[in-house]
């Protein structure tokens, strides 16, 4: 995956990890071990709470701040993907393309 495609978007940060909390890839995230390995655990945590109340597989959070905005999806069974930006009108724009991305994979 070339997150490089992602900048276009207006996004501040991207970061692919594995299943296991593992870094991929990364742009422009300082700690990107630290964050895949929290990214990790909050996913598991959300996907059993959807469980527990009889929703579907868990595809994607999406945290709002008054700073910003931090998308993270569900790729594959195995790969997710965070993404930040501060510019929270760019969240159409943004999601159209991880949907994209997520279609080519």
């Amino acid at each position: 995956m070339d997150l490089n495609q992602l900048e276009k978007t207006g996004l501040e940060a991207a970061l692919v990890f594995d299943k296991n909390g593992d870094v991929v890839d990364s742009l422009n995230i300082e700690n990107s071990i630290n964050i895949a390995a929290m990214s990790n655990v909050i996913f598991t945590m959300c996907k059993e709470m959807l469980e527990d109340m009889k929703f579907n597989d868990l595809k994607q959070i999406v945290l709002k701040t008054d700073s910003g905005l931090l998308v993270g999806n569900k790729l594959s069974d195995d790969l997710f993907l965070i993404t930040t930006t501060n510019d929270i009108s760019k969240l159409g724009l943004l999601l159209k393309v991880i949907d994209n991305l997520v279609l080519k994979l």
